[in-house]
């Protein structure tokens, strides 16, 4: 049964493929087909669902903040890092990999000698953001991550893609549960529905800002 909101779980595409006529696949089988096909189609539209931001408050002697457990799907990169806290209202900037290794790691950043009035780098090391130097008052800072995409694995689980994506992930599915089974024919004509699909969607696509007419920024590192 889809969720309360109509997105179809993954209970709902296994049974799909079941009244298919898949039902002679074992149930790992269709777990890796639909799975397979979810991460195809999740990797056309990475800007749908890979974007996730969130507010931490960072009190003196706080351990670096972990990544594990920082977005629901699990954090794969750190996009960027801003203090929110009047006055320190900053963008971070990226450490250089030798400067965090010789100067900060070595250091107990927990100490009071090591702090300093607000934090103006960033540095993930070892799963974990360090925000330095680490600041003597609490204060507030965002920080922006793409997501990593987890497997579809309990019954309840619903895609991170769109909702109007469920049937493309479904026909993806199809695909490769038909060249899984040698019928090629039928391969063809479910890729050809998630081609069609790709296409509709790919020429929808205005970057979430219409009226930015350009969508690459100019490169005039040369001046």
């Amino acid at each position: 049964m889809p969720s309360a909101s109509g997105q179809l779980q993954f209970q709902d595409y296994d049974a799909a493929l079941v009244a298919r006529g898949f039902d002679g696949f074992q149930p790992v089988e269709r777990s890796q087909m639909i799975n397979l096909a979810y991460r195809y189609i999740a990797r056309k539209y990475p800007w749908s669902w890979e974007e996730y931001s969130k507010t931490f408050t960072v009190n003196p002697g706080d351990p670096p903040i972990a990544l594990a457990g920082a977005t629901p799907l699990g954090a794969d990169n750190v996009v960027g890092c801003y203090v929110l806290t009047n006055p320190y209202r900053k963008k971070l900037i990226v450490m250089r990999q030798d400067a965090f290794e010789r100067k900060w790691l070595p250091l107990d950043l927990t100490d009071p000698a090591n702090r300093s009035t607000n934090p103006s780098w960033y540095y993930v090391f070892n799963e974990q953001i360090y925000l330095l130097a680490p600041a003597q008052t609490t204060y507030q800072v965002v920080i922006y991550f793409k997501n990593y995409l987890a497997d579809l694995v309990a019954l309840t689980d619903t895609p991170a893609t769109p909702q109007i994506l469920d049937e493309v992930i479904l026909d993806a599915a199809l695909v490769r549960c038909h060249r899984r089974a040698h019928e090629l024919q039928l391969a063809a004509e479910a890729q050809a529905r998630v081609d069609e699909a790709i296409m509709d969607m790919l020429q929808d696509d205005v970057w979430t800002m219409e009226e930015q007419q350009e969508r690459v920024v100019p490169d005039n590192q040369w001046l």
